[in-house]
């Protein structure tokens, strides 16, 4: 390190140039811009020989004072401090380093008047120099200041020299400074990076990328296009009727299937008729036995026997016409065309059954409805009138139009999720007539709900999860 310049020397002589590499070495080393702002001013106080060493960088719109030499912490607010930022800014805004006092008058063309104020304050020798971004042409990253004390000027050699060592340490100081930027802001200089390479010669062919994308990304943020909604989707038919044990027996005889298409009176299940057999003949025995004791007691003219041989009669009648009733109900006939749906009995032979328990679903072939599972997050949007599309996982080459009639108001979990049944009828003339089409079937259907452009339509359902998550937190 050399002797600082006196006032009685026309050229002095500045820190040697592996001083500036010794500086450069000291800010690269620091893993903070609040560490290396304060190795720089420190370092270069004592290359120069100066009282105070002040270093400013660019953050937003103005320059904010980063470290000064002997202070651990800035007061931004002092007078000193606003006095070092305007001559610093002076310095920024011309593009020249300035001293005050002047060297010979080579800078009296410049204006200075922060500068002069600054020295006046101090009492002794100021110089500012700016510090150009290299990543960023045409624009500043701050400013240094210097202040020596009176009768010991700044020399043409040390401006030199400073001049140099700040073009070494400026890109360090700019890589801390973007490192630590805020995400917003680096986003903001990349993209302005980005902008500027697209501006250079021969990038011609990503210019045009660039705008095609853009108008790809501006159509699908700005044009509306039908929006719709929708989820797993199955087919019954209009009208369902359950077939249940008209009483306790056992199966005998099951000739239908699921999936078989019976005509009305068809047989759909038998069961074993030998009980009631028995148990009618039991009350035809007993019938024939009253009408005897009867009419035996109409002949001896006994009033009180006829009475109750016929009560006895009308008792009997009445059993055994219950249990042809019975008899008849054994048999389980279909009570409209239509497709067996449920209640396969055929591997069941001689299975007892109980009264009441449910044995056949027969859905009627004439007649659908659609049923589809919306999920919560946008059954809002879904109102009785709107139309859709099904498409069925067994006849994926053609879709069915739809129209939605009803809304089931209760949701229930499905997959770990809350959906909505939402009930729709196929708008197709004769494709009731379809063979093809069968209750059970399963697929897909989307319902149009409305006009939204395409980007709004992917990401509201991530939105609205996100602002219900939110909501949750307490946000």
């Amino acid at each position: 390190m050399t002797t600082a310049p006196t006032a009685h020397q026309e050229a002095t002589s500045a820190p040697a140039p592996a001083d500036a590499l010794a500086l450069l070495a000291e800010v690269l080393s620091a893993p903070e811009l609040a560490m290396a702002a304060h190795s720089l001013v420190a370092r270069l106080a004592s290359a120069t020989g100066s009282t105070r060493v002040s270093l400013a960088l660019w953050q937003g719109q103005a320059l904010h004072l980063l470290a000064v030499s002997g202070l651990d912490s800035v007061d931004p607010q002092s007078d000193l401090s606003r006095l070092t930022l305007g001559a610093l800014s002076e310095a920024v805004e011309q593009g020249v380093a300035l001293t005050e006092p002047t060297r010979d008058g080579t800078d009296a063309l410049h204006i200075r008047l922060e500068l002069q104020a600054l020295q006046q304050r101090v009492g002794g020798a100021v110089a500012v120099l700016p510090l150009a971004d290299a990543a960023q042409p045409g624009q500043a990253l701050g400013a240094l200041a210097l202040e020596r004390q009176a009768g010991q000027p700044f020399s043409g050699a040390e401006l030199e020299w400073l001049a140099h060592a700040l073009a070494l340490a400026a890109p360090a100081l700019a890589l801390l400074q973007r490192a630590e930027a805020p995400a917003h802001q680096r986003l903001m200089r990349s993209a302005q990076a980005a902008w500027h390479r697209l501006q250079e010669p021969g990038q011609h062919h990503r210019r045009r990328l660039w705008q095609l994308g853009g108008a790809l990304l501006a159509f699908l943020a700005l044009v509306p296009l039908t929006h719709e909604v929708g989820g797993t989707a199955r087919l019954e038919g209009a009208e369902q009727r359950v077939l249940a044990a008209p009483t306790d027996g056992f199966i005998k005889a099951a000739p239908v299937r699921p999936g078989d298409r019976v005509a009305a009176g068809a047989v759909l299940l038998e069961l074993t008729e030998r009980d009631l057999q028995l148990e009618r003949e039991r009350w035809a025995s007993q019938l024939a036995q009253h009408e005897n004791a009867f009419a035996a007691a109409m002949a001896r003219n006994d009033r009180t026997q006829a009475a109750v041989s016929s009560a006895k009669v009308d008792e009997a009648q009445a059993q055994l016409s219950l249990v042809d009733e019975q008899l008849l109900r054994s048999r389980l006939l279909a009570p409209f065309a239509g497709v067996v749906i449920q209640g396969d009995w055929s591997q069941q032979i001689g299975a007892p059954v109980r009264q009441g328990d449910t044995l056949v679903t027969l859905a009627a072939s004439q007649g659908y409805r659609v049923m589809v599972e919306v999920d919560e997050i946008d059954i809002a949007r879904v109102q009785p009138g709107q139309t859709g599309t099904l498409l069925l996982s067994a006849l994926p080459w053609g879709g069915h139009d739809v129209l939605v009639e009803r809304i089931t108001p209760l949701a229930k979990a499905v997959d770990g999720r809350n959906v909505f049944e939402v009930q729709a009828r196929l708008t197709e003339a004769g494709v009731e007539a379809d063979p093809d089409l069968r209750p059970g079937l399963q697929g897909r259907a989307r319902l149009a709900v409305g006009r939204l452009p395409l980007l709004w339509a992917w990401a509201r359902p991530w939105l609205d999860r996100a602002r219900l998550a939110l909501w949750s937190l307490g946000a």
